[in-house]
């Protein structure tokens, strides 16, 4: 078995380096996990409702709350969030048809699963003049209609408005969250939502923004989430990357606005190159001062300072139509170099019809969707482009591309999905939208992750299974035994246990414990362990010789000369007797207790057999002050004691009882210098079996006890 125990750890250490070799093989490799179906793309219907008052713009439904309300929209590439109209937008309103002309109604206040967050402000396009604010909070959200069976989302951020800026609600298609009051926990997206659910393959979105001026009944909308629809657009090579500011992020160059037409030279509108965003939450083509000049001198347009819009007569609108000119947009990347492609609008896509209460118009109005942008920040492309643009946008490889429609004469589809990056990387978190291609994947990480693991833990078990072996093979070195209260100790030595050291059995006499088993032992004689003249100092406190007296006697028992050496622990050479204690004996609970000075005076009497004290009634002379009082008791009191004197015992004699006198304190004195007056008792005692003393007598017979 210890053969076989010392065989496991190199087998063990051969598997685990034949691990160690696979895993790192496996990070070299690059180990994918094993992907899941991805989802197909959403295609989400819209109505067939044209709504606005700024235009007739195809419209889509989606459900709100529980139980479900169903409102329309318009898709959104600037919010991230659901907009919805509450019953107070037409609190002013006297029009019968104001609430399916705002897209219908959501009151959060009969909605069971609506969570209110409070007011907030709308926040986007300020910068176009747009303001309002809306009660935010989460609730259940649906795409499409009854019946159609779009996705449904619990707690989604969601707006109740009653501003007239944004007269429809709207569906936003940014994936960013939403931060109502820091940036350590915000709201997900309804984009994100959907991707993190596995409901669509990527953060991407296809959309045209459909025209009813194309066809019988005009042609519709087209929203794909998570990819786009190939039959609706002409491809391109041309794709840009997103902008570094995600709150204008879409942004293409023009290179040029050229219009053609009956009777109109070809013409660019623009006197330089610019950068615009796309936006398809507004209507109109916000375009630079001078660009609105060369709008208003080649079509004839008069701006209407009131609603700040130009609007159209019929005498206009007449020309315009019979001019029916086409207005051509070249994009790029950048004001300039590499490729373009261009998008051509005809006059009917700018042929609109405002409706009151926008920009406070009284009655309703064709108008021309060009608005003056102030500076660079208005710069906007908005749904009037998108009427012949397909926008694309891959939020999570930040591009996207433009592309010019097609109208065939029979529209189908063609969905395609768009996948994610290959690499794992999301370009939609905005902190790491420029972050370098050549970063590792998922994969690559895991793999090198499992190799460090695994020669961690190679490198350990090498260890511990060196270090077992060095035990194994090194010598126990031997300790020479010494003294466990030997002075020179190493700090780095392993003691064995302490022991005595064993010696030659102690000779007495001349003889061992053998050859003296018949003799007895000294400590036998009971004579040895009293006090007797002989070795005991004559008088008390005189320097007893310590060559004298019982412990001499024990030193002698060895004979001469011969050494007193120390023997083993277990040795039963030479017995320890105990002395007999010296304290008194425990008193009653009612006697005096026993001072330092009676103690030892007992200790005189027990081991000298002499009584050190002589009666209080001998003349001897020592009747001091400090004698008698060594002998004597106070009471507990001030008064006389009421213990009788056959009641009390004396602490000097245990066994025998003395008779109690009292004496006038007069007689013997006050008994602290400190208190002449005092008036109270002592009480002496009387040794028995000496003669009875006069105490009025100043000297008496000697107690009969030798001393």
């Amino acid at each position: 078995m210890g053969n076989m125990r010392r065989a496991c750890p190199s087998w063990s250490l051969f598997v685990l380096l034949w691990l160690a070799v696979g895993a790192a093989w496996c990070g070299g490799s690059v180990l994918e996990p094993r992907a899941s179906a991805a989802p197909p793309p959403i295609s989400f219907s819209p109505d067939e409702n044209w709504d606005g008052i700024d235009g007739a713009w195809n419209s889509f439904t989606i459900s709100v709350g529980t139980p479900a309300q169903y409102v329309r929209v318009f898709p959104s590439t600037a919010d991230q969030q659901i907009w919805t109209v509450q019953p107070l937008g037409c609190y002013q309103s006297l029009d019968p048809k104001c609430e399916q002309d705002r897209g219908w109604f959501f009151d959060y206040n009969t909605s069971t699963t609506w969570q209110s967050n409070g007011l907030w402000d709308l926040w986007i396009e300020t910068n176009l003049g747009y303001y309002g604010d809306a009660d935010y909070g989460y609730d259940t959200v649906g795409l499409g209609g009854a019946g159609q069976g779009g996705p449904s989302l619990q707690n989604q951020t969601v707006a109740a408005l009653a501003v007239d800026d944004f007269y429809l609600g709207v569906f936003g298609l940014n994936p960013k969250p939403t931060n109502f009051t820091n940036f350590s926990d915000p709201s997900p997206s309804y984009m994100e939502t959907l991707r993190t659910q596995n409901l669509i393959p990527s953060k991407s979105f296809g959309y045209s923004a459909g025209a009813k001026y194309r066809g019988f009944t005009g042609t519709l909308a087209s929203l794909t989430l998570g990819g786009y629809d190939a039959a609706r657009f002409e491809p391109n090579n041309l794709s840009i990357v997103l902008g570094p500011d995600n709150e204008r992020d879409i942004v293409v160059g023009i290179r040029s606005i050229n219009v053609t037409g009956k009777g109109i030279a070809n013409t660019n509108m623009l006197s330089a190159p610019m950068d615009a965003y796309i936006d398809s939450t507004i209507p109109q083509i916000w375009l630079p001062l001078d660009a609105c000049r060369q709008f208003e001198d080649t079509f004839g347009l008069v701006y209407d300072d009131t609603t700040q819009l130009y609007l159209v007569n019929d005498s206009l609108h007449s020309q315009l139509i019979d001019q029916n000119p086409n207005i051509t947009f070249t994009l790029g990347v950048g004001p300039s170099g590499g490729d373009t492609i261009d998008i051509l609008l005809p006059y009917a896509s700018f042929d609109l019809t405002a409706l009151p209460p926008y920009q406070g118009l009284a009655n309703q109005s064709r108008y021309f969707p060009l608005r003056r942008a102030a500076n660079e920040t208005q710069y906007t492309l908005g749904r009037t482009f998108l009427q012949e643009a397909y926008l694309i946008v891959d939020w999570e490889s930040a591009n996207f591309s433009v592309s010019q429609c097609v109208w065939p004469n029979q529209m189908g589809q063609n969905i395609v999905a768009i996948e994610p990056p290959p690499d794992g990387q999301d370009a939609s978190n905005y902190q790491t939208v420029h972050a370098s291609s050549s970063s590792l994947g998922a994969g690559a990480i895991a793999g090198i992750v499992i190799g460090a693991i695994a020669v961690i833990a190679v490198s350990l078990v090498l260890l511990l299974y060196y270090r077992r072996k060095r035990r194994q093979t090194q010598p126990i070195h031997e300790e020479k035994a010494t003294s466990p209260t030997s002075e020179k100790q190493d700090s780095d030595r392993v003691f064995p246990k302490a022991e005595l050291p064993a010696v030659e059995p102690v000779l007495r006499n001349g003889k061992d414990k053998s050859q003296r088993s018949d003799e007895a032992n000294p400590f036998d004689d009971p004579n040895l362990l009293r006090p007797n003249s002989s070795v005991a100092p004559s008088t008390p406190g005189s320097p007893g010789s310590p060559s004298t007296g019982f412990f001499n006697s024990y030193l002698n028992l060895s004979g001469p000369g011969s050494p007193a050496e120390p023997a083993e622990a277990d040795n039963k050479e030479r017995e320890i007797y105990e002395m007999p204690g010296d304290a008194p004996t425990r008193q009653e609970m009612d006697a005096p207790s026993v001072g330092e000075k009676q103690a030892m005076l007992m200790r005189e009497r027990i081991y000298n057999g002499v009584d050190p004290l002589p009666s209080p009634t001998s003349g001897n002379g020592r009747d001091s002050m400090s004698n008698r009082e060594s002998n004597t008791f106070r009471s507990s009191t001030l008064a006389p004691s009421l213990v009788q004197s056959s009641d009390i015992v004396s602490p000097i004699h245990p066994a025998e009882r003395g008779s109690l006198s009292p004496v006038q304190l007069e007689d013997r004195g006050p008994i602290s210098p400190l208190q002449p007056e005092f008036s109270g008792f002592r009480f002496s005692f009387e040794g028995q079996p000496s003669e009875p003393s006069d105490l009025s007598s100043p000297s008496g017979t000697q107690d009969s006890r030798s001393r």
